[in-house]
């Protein structure tokens, strides 16, 4: 069966493990408001000119729109040969690993903080 799936992959230009797809997690600037994106890693990717790197692309991410804010962070990635991450730049935001995207992801869509009742020492009544 193996051997159908390397088949398989030569003509689909899927890798026959693994995923294609990377998932980057930024968190904008502007908006405070975390961002997530995928990169196809078989299709997205330019030869680079870098030296150190083979492959490059470019990804702007768009906010959703709460709170008004529609801010974008534009992300730079870097790839080697094997089509593994080498680097990245952010602008307008900043770079986000899956746990610390998934902690401003709860803190983005919590309810506001309501202001704090003293009980009514206002001076009435």
């Amino acid at each position: 069966m193996s051997l159908l799936k390397r088949l398989a992959s030569l003509f689909t230009g899927r890798p026959s493990s693994g995923s294609r797809n990377l998932t980057i997690y930024v968190l904008s600037n502007r908006c405070k408001e975390p961002l997530s994106a995928e990169v196809d890693t078989l299709n997205a990717l330019s030869g680079s000119d870098d030296g150190d790197a083979a492959y490059y692309t470019r990804k702007v991410i768009q906010g959703t729109g709460k709170n008004r804010c529609f801010a974008q962070v534009e992300v730079e990635l870097w790839f080697d040969s094997g089509r593994k991450l080498l680097r990245h730049a952010v602008s307008g935001g900043r770079w986000l690993t899956a746990e610390e995207y998934a902690a401003e992801l709860e803190r983005f869509n919590a309810p506001p903080e309501e202001e704090a009742d003293d009980g009514g020492s206002g001076g009435f009544g």
